[in-house]
């Protein structure tokens, strides 16, 4: 992406789709208050919906993304076999980075309250840099397809309902106070930095979105696939059924116009 497509109209719906996000993390409460969002299968359908995001259209999207963080690595490691893999590496570094910070919290919320309000700033300074990276690649995925870009929002923003609703039982006192404005205001962050970067965001997006491939599995595996008691078969699968068929919609729409 370069300076001269930002000014040809992706900067206003790259904003307003941040805009979006934002309003989910800062109107979350008002939202769960929703008799959809309130029922018991709404985890299980979110998760559905996620999952068949990242099958359908993130991992197709690190195959693709595969030729330009390559090119990237050979140039500092030109004799290495494992940089045509390494998009997959970041995914898997995203990925690791992720459960290595969730078992640490986890272990730190059995001890003092200060090690719980510690894991809890630790947590919401991770999700920050998440949101950041979502928000960064946002114009990128613009210029690839306004559609898809529009199924990604929609798709994180049930995630984020799930993530708010955790933290906020995690510790509902600061989450309310700052940790709720601090995950909206990083993802204002990650999409100013993608519209700033220039020409160089396509690179660093490609690079960022392997991370968040990786990042977004596991949290979709911990917060919407765990064996929880209100978890819903039912709903899962018309979470996986509905986001299927939306993204097949729009392949076909895609392949139509080509």
């Amino acid at each position: 992406m370069n300076e001269e497509s930002m000014g040809g109209g992706l900067l206003l719906p790259s904003l307003l789709l941040t805009a979006v996000l934002v309003a989910l993390h800062l109107l979350a409460p008002r939202f769960r208050r929703v008799q959809f969002m309130a029922q018991a299968g709404f985890t299980s359908f979110s998760g559905g919906f996620a999952v068949s995001f990242v099958f359908l259209h993130m991992l197709p999207g690190l195959v693709e993304s595969k030729d330009s963080v390559g090119a990237v690595l050979h140039a500092h490691f030109a004799e290495s076999h494992l940089v045509d893999a390494g998009v997959f590496l970041l995914a898997l570094l995203g990925f690791t980075v992720f459960y290595g910070l969730k078992r640490w919290c986890r272990k730190e919320r059995g001890k003092s309250a200060e090690n719980v309000r510690r894991s809890f700033v630790i947590s919401i300074g991770s999700f920050s840099i998440y949101n950041a990276v979502i928000t960064f690649t946002m114009p990128e995925r613009l210029t690839v397809d306004l559609v898809t870009a529009l199924v990604f929002t929609l798709a994180i923003g049930l995630h984020f309902a799930i993530i708010d609703a955790e933290h906020e039982a995690h510790e509902s006192a600061l989450f309310n106070r700052w940790g709720r404005y601090v995950l909206a205001g990083s993802l204002l962050v990650g999409w100013g930095l993608g519209v700033t970067v220039g020409e160089h965001s396509a690179v660093a997006a490609a690079f960022l979105s392997s991370l968040l491939a990786g990042s977004v599995l596991l949290n979709v595996f911990h917060y919407e696939l765990s064996e929880v008691s209100d978890s819903r078969f039912g709903a899962f699968l018309a979470g996986i059924v509905s986001g299927t068929a939306l993204l097949l919609i729009v392949f076909l729409l895609e392949h139509s116009v080509a």
